[in-house]
């Protein structure tokens, strides 16, 4: 099963691709949106997407779940934050996760194996 991570964060993006990988997943880093997209576009047959949504740059984990969601409708997304849960509701795509920072690295696999069994 593939899955970005998108998270700009060294030490968070090494640990969850770790426990990922661990968990069965092929896993595709990102530090950024701009990254992710790429990364999305050029590698068919992935599953989902673990997003951190507040980040530097011009595209946000928000915005990359947007586009993912219009190019492939079936896509797993896992947000992963420290923003209020009310931001969630307000930007957050239909049929997605929200992962609260700090979380334990089996959680992150937990919900990941989740989404996806959602779009199988």
């Amino acid at each position: 099963m593939k899955l970005i991570l998108m998270e700009d964060d060294p030490l968070t993006l090494e640990c969850t691709q770790e426990a990922l990988t661990e968990g069965g997943f092929e896993v595709l880093p990102a530090i950024n949106g701009t990254e992710a997209l790429a990364l999305l576009s050029d590698t068919p047959g992935c599953l989902a997407m673990m997003l951190d949504v507040l980040l530097k740059g011009q595209v946000d984990g928000w915005e990359v779940a947007r586009r993912a969601r219009r190019d492939q409708p079936d896509i797993a997304i896992i947000y992963t934050t420290t923003a209020e849960k009310s931001d969630y509701k307000q930007h957050g795509v239909d049929r997605s996760v929200l992962l609260q920072k700090p979380y334990p690295l089996e959680r992150a696999v937990s919900a990941a194996l989740e989404a996806c069994k959602k779009v199988k």
